[in-house]
């Protein structure tokens, strides 16, 4: 999950006070490393607590990452978000942090981040753990659940279209991504269909992400207490579905397999043991926080970058006509009719490569790690990033151009461990499938019922700053209906 931090002017003086304090005691640590002879990676810690957090929160992450890679090399040290942590950059950093999960590193994200997103979630599992929890969750986010997905999710998509995009001259993207991605989670995942609770979980959980992205001061009028108090109210709304949904199992009329809340209530483990009701919550806001923005970017920002490679999106245009050709009349799209989507998908992986939508993944040092001529003392955090790799001529022939073809023959043709939108290993994203399949289903419908598009302001930029990536005005659009 993405840690990018901003500043609210309310608890910046009390944040400071509390490094004051603390930050002799950071230092002291850090200069005892020191003093024990280890060869730490070269790099800059700036001020105790604080660090480069600052500095991290007010640049494109490219940047960040780009200039300290020219200064110090692939391997270098900084300090984010209170603890020194060292980024290992390019595929060797990529593989060894994201294959050595529960040996040499462990997920590690900040205590602030855990205590919003989820305590006793999937993040928080560790081994046989975090193996239960994924098998419960495979339940809904399977290739078999995906399939029973298609005809629900494809006919709220064409309803949403319908609803808000069609017989429209003019919209703007972003916004109505959001709500739909959103609204399609909630529907499929909790049976959660009237649209004024989802308009009030969806503002809470905008409220919770400004928190995970905050200085996790827990002052009145910050953007950490108030994701705290958003949290507490989105739990009491969930508690109450969770309740009369566990009603509907007893009596017979909700059954064990309908979506993920009916699966989270009735799985157990080998031991015959169920999940506690906060690790149900905990989990549902992982997966609507980590489906969120992974979905939300790629959707938004492949109209971007479309419309600025018009050869690219005609191709993609064609591959989706022709599928409706296939599909016999009053038929509707299935399973055999997404694998078809081979263009589509990889230039959805190519919006993928230019803007990932989580800049890296944090871990921590497990003991004291050799690497690259380096140590990493032990308890340290590590990071690896998508932008060590996925905008580097030396692993993709010109970086900043939209060539889908890059991904053909199933992406066989790309340097292991250069392409990772969605981590890999065993904590790869349980529900890039779910998010694939969205994306495709929307671009289907988009193109079923619009002939084309231009971009009200073709100079657009895209910003992840903070993160995702996203256009930095919501990105409008002139529609144009297909006869």
């Amino acid at each position: 999950m993405e840690t990018f931090i901003q500043l609210d002017s309310s608890s910046v003086l009390l944040y400071l006070t509390f490094t004051a304090i603390l930050g002799i005691i950071l230092l002291l640590l850090f200069r005892s490393k020191h003093r024990s002879g280890l060869k730490l990676p070269p790099g800059y810690l700036s001020f105790p607590l604080i660090g480069e957090t600052i500095t991290f929160a007010s640049q494109a992450p490219q940047k960040f990452f780009s200039e300290r890679v020219k200064k110090f090399g692939p391997v270098f040290a900084t300090s984010l978000i209170g603890h020194p942590t060292v980024v290992v950059c390019g595929p060797s950093g990529n593989r060894f942090i994201l294959s050595n999960e529960d040996k040499l590193v462990q997920m590690s994200l900040p205590s602030s981040t855990m205590r919003l997103m989820g305590q006793n979630s999937l993040l928080s599992k560790r081994g046989d753990e975090h193996r239960i929890v994924r098998s419960a969750l495979a339940r809904c986010l399977g290739p078999q659940a995906m399939q029973n997905y298609i005809p629900k999710m494809s006919s709220e998509i064409q309803h949403h279209i319908n609803k808000k995009w069609k017989g429209k001259d003019e919209v703007k993207v972003l916004p109505l991504m959001k709500g739909l991605v959103f609204s399609i989670a909630t529907s499929l995942f909790f049976g959660i269909n009237d649209e004024h609770q989802q308009d009030r979980l969806h503002k809470l959980l905008e409220t919770i992400a400004a928190g995970t992205m905050s200085i996790p001061i827990d002052f009145p009028g910050s953007r950490f207490r108030k994701a705290i108090e958003a949290r507490s109210y989105m739990d009491e709304i969930l508690t109450s579905v969770i309740k009369t949904r566990r009603s509907h199992l007893h009596s017979g009329t909700a059954s064990s397999n309908q979506d993920l809340l009916s699966v989270l209530l009735t799985f157990k483990d080998e031991r015959g043991n169920p999940f506690t009701d906060m690790e149900i919550l905990d989990n549902f806001s992982v997966i609507l926080h980590g489906l969120y923005d992974t979905t939300i970017s790629p959707l938004t920002v492949i109209f971007k970058v479309m419309s600025s490679n018009p050869e690219c999106y005609e191709k993609l245009v064609q591959e989706q006509l022709g599928i409706l050709d296939n599909i016999k009349d009053g038929g509707e799209i299935g399973w055999k009719d997404l694998k078809a989507m081979k263009y589509t998908w990889q230039s959805v992986q190519e919006t993928l490569r230019m803007f990932p939508p989580v800049f890296g993944e944090f871990r921590k040092a497990l003991t004291d790690i050799h690497y690259e001529g380096y140590t990493i003392p032990k308890g340290w955090r590590i990071l690896c990033t998508a932008y060590s790799t996925h905008r580097q001529e030396e692993y993709f022939d010109e970086p900043e151009k939209f060539r889908p073809s890059r991904f053909e023959d199933e992406g066989k043709h790309v340097t292991p461990y250069t392409f990772i939108p969605f981590g890999a290993g065993v904590r790869i994203c349980p529900g890039w499938e779910f998010a694939k399949m969205e994306i495709l289903l929307f671009l289907h419908h988009f193109v079923k019922t619009f002939s084309s598009y231009i971009p009200v302001d073709a100079d657009e930029k895209i910003s992840a700053d903070p993160h995702p990536p996203l256009p930095l005005n919501g990105f409008s659009i002139k529609l144009f209906p297909r006869s």
